[in-house]
């Protein structure tokens, strides 16, 4: 092989396999992290707790919980145990901070983990604000695992053909359109 040649063929080589290793190390810590962070307005949490109709004794789930507005706000207004599941340590920072700042802390907790894994069954009210995608990546664990009556709300994503009890459109302080879903859990939906 020419001398010319050699050098960069390995710089090329050392390169590809550096890219390898560093994929490799980054891709488990990607692969979590499913949703982008767009924060829900507070006007939409509002309606979005008043949809799914929360009351004492429900237990409140928050997929991509963010910096916690959905928990917090749960607790707050309605008194109720709030759980935000996040995979971003910022958010997690953030969210300790407003669960304090709130003074909720005896009722909320952000749990550090991927939403696809969460065991959905203590949940009786179930929101997010997720993709598409992701939705029906996350529909069958709902029929699994959540209560017949149990309650899910989704910030402007469908759950595909599982048609909605409610659909409701509302614009916020900026006058975005948002469009919120509200199912219901049927017993035997598989």
């Amino acid at each position: 092989m020419n001398r010319f040649w050699r050098t960069p063929l390995l710089i090329l080589a050392v390169m590809s396999v550096s890219a390898l290793a560093l994929n490799l190390t980054l891709a488990p810590a990607q692969e979590a992290k499913i949703v982008p962070y767009v924060p829900t307005p507070q006007e939409v949490v509002d309606r979005m707790l008043e949809l799914a109709q929360v009351k004492k004794g429900d237990v409140v789930y928050d997929l991509g919980s963010g910096d916690g507005r959905i928990v917090v706000t749960a607790a707050k207004k309605y008194g109720v145990k709030a759980i935000g599941f996040e995979i971003d340590p910022e958010r997690i920072k953030e969210s300790a901070e407003n669960i304090k700042k709130a003074g909720v802390a005896h009722l909320v907790e952000i749990r550090q983990q991927d939403i696809r894994t969460v065991d959905l069954s203590p949940a009786s009210v179930l929101t997010m604000y997720l993709l598409p995608e992701v939705n029906l990546m996350i529909r069958p664990n709902i029929w699994k695992q959540m209560k017949p009556g149990s309650r899910v709300v989704s910030h402007d994503f469908d759950m595909g053909d599982w048609k909605p009890l409610k659909k409701e459109n509302i614009k916020d302080g900026s006058s975005w359109d948002h469009t919120l879903y509200l199912w219901h859990v049927e017993a035997g939906k598989k």
